[in-house]
């Protein structure tokens, strides 16, 4: 018992930003499918999300928390059943705070649209 509390501890000390834990509705969009989902802890470089019986969906993830104001492009580093770790890519303020699946959505669409014209004009100025 003590050396497995002892792993835990290292692991944790091992974290590059501290966790925080929270409790909070976020979606979780990618392409045409926004999940509902649980935000457990949350740290600058990521997040802890319970998914509410469903299943990770393929490609790019845009985490919308409405409550904060904030988008994450995200990546997956780890998945269990019920729960995922994310690894924010790329974070920015909301420009409108939509609610709703539809209002995330709407979120990460405008943020995918903004990051690959800011991705045409670097390609443009090179």
């Amino acid at each position: 018992m003590r050396a497995a509390a002892r792993q835990s501890a290292l692991s944790e000390d091992q974290r590059a930003y501290a966790r925080r834990p929270t409790s909070r509705k976020v979606y979780l969009v990618s392409g045409r499918e926004t999940l509902r989902c649980a935000l457990i802890d949350l740290a600058e470089g990521g997040g802890r999300i319970r998914l509410l019986g469903s299943t990770l969906p393929e490609g790019d993830l845009y985490l919308v928390d409405i409550r904060m104001r904030r988008i994450h492009l995200s990546r997956v580093v780890w998945q269990s059943d019920r729960e995922a770790g994310l690894q924010f890519v790329d974070s920015e303020a909301l420009e409108r705070p939509g609610g709703g699946v539809e209002g995330a959505a709407e979120a990460a669409l405008l943020f995918a649209r903004r990051r690959a014209r800011q991705a045409a004009v670097l390609e443009t100025s090179l």
